[in-house]
């Protein structure tokens, strides 16, 4: 039997009617989520990751391709000898937060941060560059492990990963569980799910219908 377009849409029924403005609405809600789960990431550092200085820096930058909290951010930037060279607390301008740091040793310097991101997720990492400033002094090496960006002895850190094109070593432990949209994705996929099954019953039942 054939239905025309016409006759086809007056038999559609009004519940059908009623679901399209909410699918259309669920679908703008998930695809509006895609960018807001994507956490600030270290994205560059100076002096860069694996780079050998000839000059001393008096400071270290770390770059973010989006904000972060300053009032949980700590950088340690310490020697072979263990110590911590850095001067003051961090301070941030956009997307860059800058460490003082004092005169460093020579040879390589291990710089090691932790901050959280402005959605509240938890960000973490070290990578390390070589002093070879002729001024600089001379450290012996620590019998212990360096301290981490807390101040105490980490146990047992992240996994020091190759340094990237952009000059960071990016070991960020941020994880896309963190925040609310971990929770929308899941419901979301399957109300979408259940509305499109909803209206393939739907449509079959009136395409049927005598």
């Amino acid at each position: 039997m054939s239905v025309t377009v016409s006759g086809y849409a007056r038999r559609v029924p009004t519940a059908l009617l009623a679901a399209v403005p909410a699918l259309l609405a669920l679908l703008l809600v998930v695809a509006a989520a895609a960018p807001a789960r994507a956490h600030a990431r270290l994205v560059g550092s100076d002096p860069a990751a694996g780079s050998v200085v000839s000059r001393s820096p008096e400071s270290v930058t770390l770059s973010f391709d989006g904000p972060v909290k300053q009032q949980f951010t700590t950088i340690a930037v310490s020697g072979a000898d263990g110590v911590s060279y850095s001067d003051g607390a961090p301070s941030a301008l956009n997307n860059d937060v800058e460490q003082k740091v004092k005169a460093l040793p020579s040879g390589e310097i291990l710089v090691t941060w932790r901050t959280v991101a402005a959605d509240g997720a938890p960000l973490q990492g070290r990578y390390t560059f070589t002093n070879k400033d002729p001024a600089a002094p001379t450290v012996s090496p620590a019998p212990s492990s360096r301290p981490d960006a807390a101040g105490g002895t980490p146990s047992a850190g992240p996994a020091t990963q190759s340094p990237r094109a952009g000059g960071a070593d990016d070991t960020d432990t941020a994880d896309d569980a963190d925040g609310p949209w971990s929770v929308l994705w899941p419901v979301g996929g399957v109300a979408l799910v259940a509305v499109l099954i909803l209206l393939g019953v739907v449509l079959v039942r009136s395409v049927r219908r005598p």
